[in-house]
């Protein structure tokens, strides 16, 4: 309860206190927590410790049970090892806990556990773990190696109680033999063996205290044991845990109480005392000088004679208290039979019915000038702090109401209550009625008149006289500003009343209809809080009347705003629907002269505060700055205390531990990267921060180098996956930082190779490229080898048509033309005449059948060239047939082509011009036949344009072979051969041919 540091009451003060008939005695809870909470304001307590000023019911809880993943709920023991793991020792065996996953033994690097009930852990001066069983012996894990101690080893019995790590480096057990010591080695017996033992503790003078059943304790002074009887201790009674504190007190716990001994004095605690209850099961020993007890009925703790108690009715999760433990982070770790508890110092303080609240659902808070605090509630009356008891005043006591809706105070120690039913004032121990009706707000102005808010209307109350003020509606906030009160009226806004006269004054004209809320700042501005509208700031000086409006689209948390508070860092405080946020006056200031447009809301978290920190509209006030500094909020669950100079966590930098990999799916130990195989390309990295104060909140990065070029955000994920790596040196990195935003920028990291597999492998790949060029050079030459063999083949055949066409058709061509020469001579001169034209016809078309017989054979006699064939015979075919031949060609056409025109290109390049000129004097009947040859840039041309009779292209009445002809011998040269003509226009035939295709550059 640390929000009620305050200045003890002075005897005057009290005296205004009326003797209610219901006034709480000071319960023995309520008065050590503030004597706790005196000396830590005094001394400054550590920030790694739970702060003791504080109720039991006032730090955060956690707990886990098996539907939040414990494997099993009765936890029998508690120990965090060196490395930050917390090891919890159940009813079936041992579980590691790093505050998120509960990991099993067999999970661990395959260890294999048998089926144990593990009753105590311990660490040695190495960092082993010791797990004491009560049906197994001894274990202890070490580098991922178990070992086992039975009776075989030299134990007198595996049932082992107790475990704790003596002061010279040795080890003590507690077993149903006898007390072990386990050191150097080897395992020795303390005294005679055959005594059961079941607790023991080593004092400051180095001796052990053991017990068992009885009031007989047993001291061992490493020679010889001795007995001590304790006299507090009923004969039937049994030891069941012991702890010796720092000075030198032994704690003993029974199944009749807690004794505490000292300089051989002996004092025990029962439940009378505020224990728990009287079987005490376990001690641990915390920081601030405090003892933790856990009993069959709850766990205690003990600070400076006084005793809290913390039952299973304030949430715990089971009565009996088997273990506990106090971790470095100063968190309370409490096992039970139904899970694992934690409790941890919350930033807010609440103040609940756990603390002596009458009732969670609070109304106003205020603190007089006295330091008195006074938390108003609706519908059990007004509660009332003065730092050494804690009263309640309702309606027996004199109040209107139980259902408090205002409160306020004045420098005479008189304290104004309004209620539902009227206005009250509390003054030298008594109550008085003084007005009638629903009491909406109270506010003190500067004159000494009392300013009420009623439900219809302002009313004052000065110089002993009520004034009532022209009705209106319900009035829920007052302030302030200058010489004027300023008043939220409910539905209608804000009204001004002339301080002096209580005349109402004309301005301002607020259109805030939704007014919840007045507060003015200590320079002068008065701030008003909307349902619905958000803040707002109602400028003074040269902006007299002006309004700066603030919402949720501004930056503003919430619209709704319940209560208005500023602290000494020029922060607004706001109690809203949503909780309570804060926000820089500076930035609002600036936000209304217009020289920014968004100002930041720094929301209170509720992770460490209580579970909903909604707060209380309609009760004024709603937030109060307490004496000290800390902020009060009246909430839907309670009350509860800021401190604004401590908002944020203060924690250390998380440790990080790359815990395993697994390997395609199967879970590896971190050593099993040093012998990765090949193929091994899917990882799953499983890594953790050790802090348990916050651990849900711990935000990660990773990145794999050789693989990542950035860091990867993992947020709260504590998982990494990587699939088809390539083979290479990789290292693992991972970071982490603590919700306060302390980071661990080293982390962890974690190297290993990938092997390759032998495909993957450099003399694979040169291997592979030699075979491949190999196969290449075989696929060339089979290919070439099949080519000429394929080309001898067509050879042969063109070959053997030559010969036929030579045998025969030619010959007998030949024959004929010798004839026709022979009957020549015996015709007379006109006959003579035409068949020796005929006979010359005959000779052409015979040389033109030889010439293809030898293209056949590829065995062309030297060419003069294609313009010089090309002109020969266009003057040749013209000649005959009467029509004017109009040649344009370029005679050095082919000496410019570098390298020559193949014999087969030139000779169908000459057939197709030779097709078409036959064409235009045989059946176009042309008078006049134009032939050109020349070269462009992309190539050759030949073209024939006649001016005969012409036809239409595409017409199978004109489309005859010797057309169809020159289409493929264009198409097997790769040529392009265009015929344009129309009836009576004359026809145009061109052919293109592209020198580029035959590898041959055009000298243009």
């Amino acid at each position: 309860m640390a929000f009620f540091i305050i200045l003890f009451s002075s005897p005057e003060w009290l005296s205004i206190i009326p003797a209610p008939s219901n006034v709480f005695s000071i319960v023995l809870r309520f008065k050590w927590i503030v004597v706790c909470l005196a000396l830590a304001v005094l001394a400054g307590l550590p920030a790694s410790a739970l702060d003791p000023g504080r109720g039991l019911t006032q730090y955060l809880q956690r707990i886990w049970q098996t539907r939040q993943g414990l494997p099993q709920s009765s936890i029998l023991a508690i120990h965090q090892t060196r490395d930050g793991y917390l090891w919890l020792g159940t009813a079936d065996g041992l579980v590691r806990f790093d505050g998120v996953r509960f990991t099993p033994p067999d999970d661990l690097d395959g260890l294999a556990l048998p089926n144990m009930s593990v009753s105590q852990l311990a660490e040695d001066s190495r960092g082993g773990l010791w797990i004491a069983t009560s049906n197994a012996g001894l274990f202890r894990l070490e580098n991922g190696s178990l070992a086992r101690f039975s009776r075989g080893d030299g134990l007198p019995s595996d049932n082992v109680a107790c475990l704790f790590p003596g002061r010279n480096g040795d080890l003590w057990a507690c077993t149903a033999g006898g007390l072990v010591r386990i050191g150097d080695g080897k395992i020795q017996v303390a005294g005679s063996a055959g005594e059961s033992v079941a607790a023991a503790a080593q004092r400051s003078d180095g001796t052990i205290w053991a017990g068992g059943d009885g009031p007989q304790l047993s001291v061992w002074n490493g020679a010889q044991l001795s007995s001590y009887t304790l006299h507090s201790l009923p004969p039937y009674a049994r030891v069941q845990a012991m702890l010796s504190d720092p000075d030198d007190a032994l704690w003993i716990g029974t199944t009749a109480g807690l004794i505490r001994l000292q300089h051989g004095r002996e004092q025990r605690f029962n439940k009378a005392d505020g224990l728990a209850n009287d079987s005490v099961l376990s001690l641990a020993e915390g920081r601030n000088g405090s003892i933790w007890i856990g009993t069959d009925g709850g766990f205690s703790r003990w600070r400076n004679g006084e005793v809290e108690s913390f039952l299973p009715k304030n949430g715990l999760s089971q009565s009996t208290v088997a273990s506990l433990y106090e971790d470095r982070e100063g968190s309370l770790w409490v096992g039970t039979k139904r899970g694992l508890n934690q409790f941890v110092d919350r930033r807010t303080i609440p103040f609940t019915t756990a603390e002596g609240l009458p009732s969670n659902d609070t109304g106003p808070v205020f603190q007089d000038p006295r330091g008195v605090i006074w938390v108003g509630t609706l519908g059990a009356g007004l509660a009332r702090f003065d730092g050494r008891r804690s009263s309640v005043l309702t309606k027996q006591d004199g109040l209107s109401s139980n259902s408090i809706l205002a409160l306020t105070g004045d420098g005479k120690r008189t304290l104004w209550v309004g209620t539902d039913a009227g206005l009250d004032r509390v003054r030298d121990g008594k109550i008085a009625a003084i007005f009638p009706g629903v009491i909406r707000s109270l506010y003190p102005a500067s004159d000494g008149a009392l300013w009420i808010g009623t439900s219809k209307g302002a009313a004052v109350l000065r110089s002993g006289g009520m004034v009532r003020l022209n009705p209106s509606g319900p009035v829920v906030s007052f302030a302030q500003a200058g010489g004027a009160i300023l008043a939220a009226v409910e539905g209608l806004g804000i009204k001004s009343y002339d301080q002096r006269t209580l005349r109402e004054l004309p301005g301002p004209h607020l259109a805030i209809r939704d007014a919840d809320t007045l507060y003015r700042d200590p320079q002068g501005r008065v701030w008003i809080g909307g349902v619905g509208s958000g803040l707002h700031l109602l400028l003074n000086g040269q902006e007299a009347g002006r309004q700066v409006d603030f919402s949720m689209k501004d930056g503003l948390f919430d619209d709704e705003i319940y209560g208005i508070v500023a602290d000494d860092r020029d922060r607004l405080w706001l109690a809203s629907s949503k909780g309570i946020f804060s926000v820089n006056r500076r930035e609002l200031l600036q936000f209304a002269a217009g020289q920014i447009h968004l100002v930041a809301s720094t929301p209170f978290s509720p992770l460490d505060g209580l579970q909903t920190v909604e707060c209380k509209p309609g009760v004024q006030p709603a937030a109060w700055r307490m004496r000290d500094g800390r902020i009060s909020f009246s909430t839907i669950r309670g009350l509860i205390a800021i401190d604004p100079d401590q908002t944020q966590l203060k924690l250390d930098a998380p440790p990080v531990v790359v815990e395993s990999v697994a390997i395609d799916g199967r879970g590896q130990s971190r050593s099993n990267l040093r012998n990765l195989t090949p193929g091994d390309e899917n990882l799953e990295f499983r890594y953790t921060a050790l802090s348990l104060r916050a651990p849900q909140r711990i935000a990660f990065r990773y990145k794999l180098e050789g693989f990542d070029r950035d860091w990867v955000d993992a947020g709260t994920r504590r998982q990494a996956f990587y699939t088809n790596l390539r083979p290479g040196d990789y290292r693992f990195r991972v970071t982490a930082c603590n919700a306060d935003g302390t980071c661990n920028e080293a982390g962890a990291s974690l190297a290993f190779v990938l092997p390759a597999r032998f495909y993957q492998q450099t003399w694979f790949y040169l291997s592979g490229a030699v075979m491949l060029a190999l196969l290449g050079r075989f696929a060339y030459v089979f290919r070439i080898q099949h080519i000429e063999r394929q080309f001898g083949v067509i050879l042969a055949e063109r070959s053997r048509i030559a010969r036929e066409l030579h045998d025969t058709l030619l010959q007998g061509f030949s024959g004929v033309t010798m004839e026709m020469q022979a009957l020549a001579g015996r015709l007379p001169n006109e006959s003579r005449e035409a068949l020796r034209e005929i006979i010359h016809d005959a000779a052409n078309c015979l040389t033109e059948a030889r010439r293809s017989v030898s293209e056949l054979r590829r065995n062309r006699a030297p060419s003069p060239g294609l313009a010089a064939e090309l002109s020969a015979s266009a003057r040749q075919l013209t000649a005959r047939g009467g029509a004017r031949l109009k040649l344009g060609i370029e005679r050095l056409v082919v000496e410019r082509l570098t390298g020559g025109l193949p014999a087969y290109v030139e000779y169908n390049l000459l057939r197709i011009a030779q097709e078409a000129i036959i064409n235009a004097v045989k059946h176009a009947g042309a008078r006049t036949i134009a032939v050109t040859l020349q070269t462009l840039p992309e190539g050759l041309r030949i073209a024939i344009e006649d001016d005969g009779s012409g036809f239409v292209p595409g017409d199978p009445a004109t489309d005859h072979f010797g057309l169809v002809g020159m289409k493929e011998r264009a198409k097997e040269i790769g040529a392009d051969l265009r015929v344009t003509s129309e009836p009576k226009m004359g026809t145009t035939i061109v052919v293109d041919f592209p020198v580029g295709k035959m590898g041959i550059k055009a000298e243009l």
